[in-house]
C-alpha cells in the first residue's frame, strides 16, 4: 500500500519513470524485430538460390532419372526438380517472350536445342559446392553439358556474409541499446527518489528501519517496471498487428517471420524482460534510498 501511495504521491515522476523504461524496453525490442526480419530476408533470398545442371540433348530417360535420385540421396539436398526437354524449352521462351530475335531464331530449328535439366536446392547454401561436385562423377559427368552454379557464386556468397552480418550487427545493437535504456531508466529511478529525500530522514529520526524505509520504494519500483513491461508488450503487439500485412509486400506476400516469432517467443521474452527490468530496478531503489539513510 506504501508503494502505491508513493506512486500517487509523485504520479508525473512515476509516469516519467515507466515512459523511460517503455522507450528503454522499446528499443530492445524494436532491434530483436529488426533482426528477425532480415533473418527473413536472408532466408528469403537463400530461397531462390537453385542450381541448375544441363544436360546433353539425347541423355537417356533412365540416366536422367537415376542422376535425379542420386542427388536426392543426400543428407545435403532439399530437393531435386527434373526439368524435360521440352518443359526447359517452353521457360526459356517465357524468359525471352520479349525478345523476338531469340523466338524467332528457335521457330526457324527443326529440333529442341534444350536437353533435359536438374534443378537443384540444397538445405544449406554452402553444400551447393559438394551436391554439384556429387552429380559430376564419372558416370554422369559424360552427359552434363553445363551448370548454373559459376552464375550463382556470387550471391551465395554474398547472401552467407550478409547473415553472419546480420546476427552479429543485430546482437551488438541489442546489447548497446539495452545497456543505454536501462542507465536512463536507473536515473529516473534514482530522480524519484530524491524528491523524497527529506522524508526518507524524517522516516528514519523516528526510528524507522532500514527495510521498513526501502520497502515500499523497492515494491514502487517492481511496479513501474510492470506497468513499462504491460505497456510495451501492447505497443509491440500492435505494431506487429498492423505492420505485417504492410511488410509483407516486400516478400512477395509471404510471412516476415516477425509475427510468428512474437506469437512463439513472447512468454519467454516478456517474463525475461520484466524480470530483468523489475530486480534491476529493485536494486536500484535499494541502492538509492540506502545513500538517504545513512545521512
Amino acid at each position: 500500500a506504501a508503494s502505491w501511495k508513493h506512486f500517487a504521491r509523485n504520479l508525473w515522476i512515476g509516469l516519467a519513470t515507466v515512459f523511460v523504461f517503455t522507450v528503454a524496453l522499446l528499443s530492445v525490442n524494436v532491434l530483436i524485430g529488426t533482426n528477425v526480419m532480415l533473418e527473413r530476408v536472408v532466408a528469403f533470398f537463400e530461397e531462390k538460390i537453385d542450381v541448375t545442371v544441363t544436360f546433353e540433348t539425347g541423355t537417356p530417360e533412365a540416366m536422367l532419372t537415376q542422376a535425379r535420385f542420386y542427388v536426392q540421396s543426400f543428407p545435403q539436398t532439399a530437393s531435386v526438380t527434373l526439368v524435360s526437354p521440352q518443359e526447359a524449352l517452353e521457360a526459356f521462351k517465357e524468359r525471352n517472350k520479349n525478345n523476338p530475335k531469340i523466338l524467332e531464331a528457335l521457330s526457324e530449328l527443326s529440333t529442341n536445342p534444350l536437353g533435359a535439366q536438374l534443378v537443384i536446392k540444397a538445405k544449406e547454401t554452402e553444400d551447393y559446392p559438394f551436391l554439384l561436385s556429387a552429380v559430376r562423377n564419372p558416370q554422369f559427368q559424360p552427359f552434363i553439358r553445363s551448370s548454373s552454379y559459376d552464375d550463382h557464386r556470387d550471391a551465395i556468397s554474398s547472401i552467407e556474409d550478409a547473415a553472419q552480418s546480420v546476427r552479429l550487427f543485430g546482437s551488438g545493437l541489442v546489447a548497446i541499446f539495452a545497456l543505454f535504456g536501462l542507465l536512463a531508466a536507473f536515473n529516473a529511478i534514482r530522480v524519484a527518489i530524491y524528491t523524497q529525500r527529506e522524508e526518507i530522514a524524517i522516516m528514519r529520526l523516528v526510528g524507522a528501519t532500514s527495510a521498513y524505509i526501502r520497502g515500499p520504494f523497492v515494491l514502487e519500483g517492481v511496479w513501474l517496471a510492470t506497468l513499462a513491461c504491460l505497456l510495451t508488450a501492447f505497443v509491440v503487439a500492435t505494431v506487429v498487428y498492423f505492420g505485417e500485412p504492410r511488410l509483407q509486400q516486400f516478400f512477395s506476400g509471404s510471412e516476415t517471420g516477425i509475427a510468428e516469432f512474437y506469437l512463439a517467443n513472447w512468454p519467454m521474452l516478456f517474463f525475461s524482460q520484466f524480470a530483468i527490468m523489475a530486480c534491476l530496478s529493485a536494486l536500484v531503489s535499494w541502492i538509492a534510498v540506502g545513500r538517504y539513510i545513512k545521512r
